[in-house]
């Protein structure tokens, strides 16, 4: 009976793989077409995808435009990721300029430990805002982060770090601004080792980290983990709809002057001066999962401050741990405030 099975079995698995092969339609094979870069080729002995293939070189001068589209030899790097799909790759080293993104979608960048003297920018061109933009690696800026009506932005790593010589504006760094439009950004690990104060050109500058817009304030912003090493102003300012950051570290703040420093935005006057380590306001459904602020050698007036909100759409901090714990440094709650939050202090 066993053989009689098997038999059966054999007959019918090479019935259905003779039928299958006689009703299987003609594959048509499809070659696709290779990017050809030649006409951008400006050293052959770098591989396609690295920018000192095409005249990007770290200690360079960027003054020269590209010989063949007559346009900044960046702007040049920025136009064949956007338009080909190429992933373009910036090694490790110095590059003396800003880095900056208008209006465009669909680039992707790696950095390895690449450093720009400049500011690192993102943001809309003649309404046309910048889309899917992705920074891969580690990406190193002596000047800041700003981004303004850009979506769906992911950077896995971005360090924020002061250094006169290194800044192209002989400037400290003036950190991380996600302003108005802005939706959908995404920044896994955030670093900013400093932000500066003391003259007007921090006019602007408000807080290592700041998401704001008036009216149309940032939705959706998620940064994974944040390290604050020190900011002369404040650390954290906080609104709009949306927003959540995982993990923040914040070791100093308060430290500088809010002499030349312009009001802030959905902030009532005045109340810029009064540097705080995490300031919420108007913030809708948001959340801080776990916040350390260490006191010690901060000058701020604030530990935190709970700004107005909606008691329907509250803001969820599920710990905040305050390490050498200065009494003169407090909390201050508006009455209106819809920040829920559990604090430990650990003198």
């Amino acid at each position: 009976m066993k053989k009689y099975i098997i038999v059966v079995l054999i007959i019918t698995f090479f019935s259905c793989k003779s039928d299958k092969k006689t009703s299987e339609p003609t594959v048509k094979v499809v070659k696709e077409s290779v990017f050809n870069d030649s006409k951008y080729v400006l050293d052959g002995s770098f591989e396609m995808g690295d920018v000192r293939r095409y005249g990007v070189f770290p200690d360079s001068i960027y003054a020269f435009n590209h010989p063949f589209t007559k346009k900044g030899r960046l702007e040049t790097v920025l136009d064949l990721s956007e338009n080909q799909g190429i992933l373009m790759n910036f090694p490790s080293g110095y590059y003396k300029t800003d880095l900056v993104i208008r209006g465009r979608k669909d680039v992707k960048l790696n950095f390895e430990n690449a450093e720009f003297g400049g500011m690192i920018q993102i943001f809309e061109q003649d309404s046309i805002q910048s889309e899917n933009i992705t920074f891969k690696g580690n990406l190193i800026s002596y000047g800041g982060f700003f981004t303004r009506k850009s979506s769906n932005l992911n950077i896995n790593a971005l360090s924020i770090k002061s250094d006169i010589e290194k800044n192209i504006y002989n400037m400290r760094s003036k950190g991380c601004h996600i302003y108005v439009g802005s939706s959908n950004i995404t920044i896994n690990n955030l670093e900013i080792d400093d932000l500066g104060s003391g003259t007007e050109k921090y006019k602007y500058t408000h807080a290592a980290i700041a998401i704001d817009g008036w009216n149309n304030n940032p939705t959706e912003v998620t940064i994974n983990k944040a390290y604050i090493k020190s900011t002369d102003r404040h650390g954290v300012y906080m609104t709009g709809t949306d927003n959540y950051i995982k993990e923040l570290t914040i070791d100093k703040f308060g430290v500088g002057t809010s002499k030349f420093m312009d009001g802030m935005q959905d902030a009532a006057k005045g109340e810029e001066k009064d540097f705080t380590a995490v300031w919420v306001n108007k913030c809708y459904d948001c959340a801080f999962e776990k916040i350390i602020i260490n006191e010690k050698d901060s000058k701020g007036k604030y530990t935190a401050f709970f700004d107005a909100g909606d008691k329907t759409k509250p803001t969820v901090i599920g710990e905040i741990i305050i390490l050498n714990d200065n009494p003169l440094i407090d909390f201050k709650r508006d009455p209106n405030t819809a920040v829920e939050a559990t604090v430990s202090t650990k003198k």
